[in-house]
């Protein structure tokens, strides 16, 4: 073999090897960067004061993908529900607090089944009150006309009987 076909297997060989290399390169697609460092947990109430018996809504982040999470009421505790945890670890509910709460400052918690993820929150409860019914029909506006003119009737009755008085 002569030296100028020695530099051309040489230089054939390189230029193949570079081909082989940039190959998987070409149809990569581009890496999409992640926030660093990621978010930390959280955890985000529709209220932290509420009455015994009423809804509380949720939104707890940093959970396992999937994941089984448990809401609780401390103080007793009280589990409130099981809830999944979608595929970005968000968990998101809304839970009953019971009617029997005693009334005080409570801890609302989050706890996920498999990363033991504990998030909590302090909530103030208030004693139960029953809500009325709202049967739809609003007559104060009606009753407090009629007790307005049943003033004014009084009103001009002793007037009427005064003035007879001193005639």
């Amino acid at each position: 073999m002569t030296t100028s076909s020695k530099w051309r297997a040489a230089f054939a060989a390189t230029a193949a090897s570079a081909v082989l290399a940039a190959l998987p390169v070409v149809g990569a697609q581009p890496a999409h960067a992640q926030p660093y460092p990621p978010d930390p947990p959280s955890l985000t109430l529709s209220a932290t004061t509420v009455d015994a018996g009423d809804e509380l809504s949720f939104t707890g982040t940093g959970f396992d993908p999937n994941e089984g999470v448990g809401a609780f009421l401390l103080s007793k505790p009280v589990k409130l529900g099981f809830f999944s945890a979608d595929s970005n670890g968000t968990v998101e509910g809304t839970v009953t607090i019971p009617k029997w709460t005693d009334p005080g400052r409570h801890t609302f918690l989050l706890k996920g089944k498999e990363s033991e993820l504990k998030l909590s929150a302090k909530i103030t409860v208030r004693s139960y009150k029953p809500h009325l019914a709202d049967t739809g029909e609003d007559r104060s506006a009606l009753l407090l006309g009629g007790a307005a003119g049943l003033l004014a009737l009084g009103g001009g009755a002793m007037m009427a009987a005064r003035r007879l008085r001193r005639d």
